[in-house]
């Protein structure tokens, strides 16, 4: 794109618009957009003046320019073109040989558009892992719209300034991010502005590891993104040198701050999402978030979460949430499920749900507090729902019943073929081809408690056993499970979530002695890898690079934690940072957190966390159990469970809501069966 622009400055030298022709195979729409560029906003606006603006969409395995132009003396710019009705449109300002400022419009363009270090920050970190030589993938569409949507989320291209959903619960003061948008803005603007020095400083602080230093401000906050921990002293000081925004960052909310939960530990934007859909006629939410434990990605991006309790008590929830790429509730339109899905014997749902091969959902049921998964004459059963992909229940009110008791892990092969896990009665059990009447024998041996199922390429399924210290292999035969091997993990160990790498190798989540493991597809010991940023593991996955990603559940006991997400050098070691190797931790001591920006989190309805209790919470990333990367590498983690353990054991567990790390992670492409991560452009 760089070379194009260059090509279109004589041009722009006598004529300020541009007009492209849209293909005449798409609805077509002439377009009048009314822009400005900026420095900083309000009272600390400044216009750009002579900036290079250039309009691109990105549609249909092609990227095209629509538009040109020039900024005035006022920062102000017109431009009129024909568009088609697909497609993602971004724009991108430049002004001498470091400023180049961005803003991402999406699939439909307003008729005022703001190009600023706000909307810059935004689009940097929405396309973290999608941006290569500042152009947005065209094909396939889905993670420039997902994306697009998570830069809206961030920041208003109209005003360019944060997001409704940034400046409201449960983010607002509830969260950093609004500060930390301030901030990050403001580390561009001193070199936007031609600050002394401030533009080599912003590119030496933003140069990655073993890389080489950005030379313009929107490759500096995309290395910033892509490597949040690193030189966050520094590039805090940068910003609070500039104060073209505000809210910012202070001290007290810096890298040095004296509370923990209020301390910036890396530069991450996460976001936090608490609403699930449908309300009665008081207005009150069908099926609040109570304890989240997993999810998995539909194909159009739609987020499928178990939900395990009713939010103020231990009970268990009869309702399973489906957020969109966006983080707002699906709301049934074209074909989609409509937030919460209920029904199908959903009860107390725990950690195992999946799609198979027709993109037909099913989910375990663990059952919580006083109330168990039973079959139809009231004996233990297995309770496993299952969902047509518009969230109408397949399996009758008790659910479907099997050889399994209260279950945990729940995963389709490439074939159709259902992997239970029942945790109370320490069985393996498969549905071949999902027929819940088939005589195929369940498996058991002496090892206790199988929580989590992963599948590998070949379709032999890794088990952990969490109460004997164990984890499995297995193969599936005509007739019968076969089991390859066992192999120990610690002493107490606990073993929970599993993930398969694209190497076959598998990673084990072991809260009990704070430790991630990992093995070859042989079950050859790759090593336990502890650190200061892994506390109590429960769930574990692997991205598009091979990351390992371990969310930290911290252990069960009282205590004070700021809860974190792990990341952890993994099979792949060139995609990790430079000098890292495999297990080596990625990021800060602490893992990646989600600072308080000061005020007490409340639940959706607006109430305390701890509700009815008077005790109040700091903390918005609470003990999370798993943690996945979406189609845009935007990391989404569960927030399971409150963070008093003890407090709430009896009372009220289960956490609340959803959170967004945006950009954190190399993208996955959501598939209809369970298989390592792929990535949506081939590599």
């Amino acid at each position: 794109m760089k070379q194009v622009i260059a090509a279109l400055r004589t041009a722009l030298a006598v004529a300020t618009i541009s007009v492209a022709t849209a293909p005449a195979s798409f609805a077509a729409e002439t377009i009048t957009l009314n822009g400005t560029v900026l420095s900083g906003v309000a009272a600390n606006r400044r216009p750009i003046s002579g900036a290079e603006i250039t309009i691109l969409q990105a549609h249909d395995d092609s990227r095209r320019i629509v538009a040109v132009s020039r900024s005035n003396q006022a920062g102000k710019f017109r431009v009129t073109f024909v568009a088609d009705d697909g497609g993602i449109f971004y724009a991108v300002a430049r002004k001498g040989s470091h400023v180049v400022l961005m803003s991402v419009l999406g699939n439909a363009i307003p008729e005022t558009l703001i190009i600023n270090e706000m909307t810059t920050v935004a689009s940097a970190y929405a396309f973290a892992r999608l941006l290569h030589n500042d152009e947005i993938p065209a094909h396939p569409a889905l993670p420039a719209a997902i994306a697009a949507d998570m830069a809206a989320n961030l920041v208003s291209a109209v005003s360019g300034q944060p997001s409704s959903v940034i400046r409201t619960p449960p983010n607002a003061y509830e969260t950093n991010a609004w500060q930390e948008l301030g901030t990050l803005s403001n580390i561009l603007a001193g070199c936007v502005r031609n600050a002394p020095a401030a533009c080599g400083k912003l590119f030496a602080f933003a140069t990655p590891p073993g890389g080489q230093p950005p030379t313009t401000t929107l490759e500096a906050i995309t290395n910033i993104a892509r490597h949040p921990a690193q030189n966050v002293r520094k590039l805090f000081a940068l910003g609070n040198a500039v104060q073209a925004f505000a809210p910012s960052l202070d001290a007290e909310h810096g890298p040095d701050a004296s509370d923990k939960f209020m301390r910036l530990d890396a530069f991450t934007l996460a976001i936090k999402f608490n609403a699930t859909g449908r309300v009665d006629a008081e207005g009150k939410e069908l099926c609040p978030f109570g304890g989240p434990g997993n999810f998995v990605f539909d194909q159009a991006g739609y987020m499928w979460i178990t939900n395990n309790v009713v939010q103020g008590t231990p009970n268990s929830a009869t309702c399973m949430i489906v957020l969109k790429p966006n983080g707002q509730p699906a709301d049934g339109e074209n074909g989609t499920p409509s937030s919460p899905v209920t029904g199908g014997g959903v009860l107390g749902q725990g950690f195992g749900l999946g799609f198979d091969p027709s993109g037909t959902m099913w989910s375990g049921n663990f059952g919580w507090g006083n109330v168990f998964p039973t079959d139809k004459d009231g004996n233990p059963g297995g309770s496993v729902s299952r969902f047509t992909r518009d969230g109408k229940p397949l399996s009758p009110p008790t659910g479907y019943t099997s050889n399994v008791y209260r279950v945990q892990g729940t995963v389709s092969d490439r074939y159709g073929d259902i992997w239970l896990a029942g945790y109370d009665d320490s069985r393996i059990q498969i549905l071949p081809r999902g027929n819940a009447n088939s005589s195929y024998p369940y498996y058991h041996d002496s090892n206790r408690h199988p929580f989590d199922i992963r599948l590998d390429r070949d379709g032999a399924a890794w088990v952990s056993y969490s109460g004997s210290s164990t984890v499995s292999k297995f193969v599936m035969g005509d007739s019968r499970l076969s089991l390859k091997f066992t192999r120990p993990i610690g002493t107490g160990a606990q073993p929970k979530g599993v993930a398969v790498d694209s190497k076959g190798n598998a990673w084990i989540a072991a809260g009990g002695d704070n430790s991630v493991y990992a093995f070859d597809k042989d079950g050859n010991s790759l090593g336990r890898f502890v650190g200061a940023g892994v506390a109590g593991p429960w769930g574990v996955s692997t991205d598009a690079d091979d990351i390992v990603w371990a969310a930290n559940f911290g252990e069960l006991r009282p205590e004070s934690r700021k809860y974190s997400v792990a990341a952890l050098c993994g099979a792949t070691e060139s995609k990790c940072p430079a000098g890292k190797k495999l297990g080596d931790l990625i990021g800060p001591p602490t893992g990646y957190t989600l600072p308080s920006g000061g005020a007490e989190v409340r639940l959706h309805n607006g109430k305390p966390l701890y509700f009815p209790l008077t005790r109040k919470s700091f903390q918005p990333l609470m003990r999370p159990t798993t943690a996945h990367p979406d189609a845009a590498g935007n990391l989404w983690v569960t927030n399971n469970w409150k963070p008093d353990f003890v407090n709430d054991l009896l009372l009220n567990p289960g956490g609340d809501g959803m959170i967004a790390f945006v950009g954190l992670a190399a993208p996955v492409w959501p598939v209809y069966y369970n298989a390592p991560p792929i990535s949506p452009f081939g590599r």
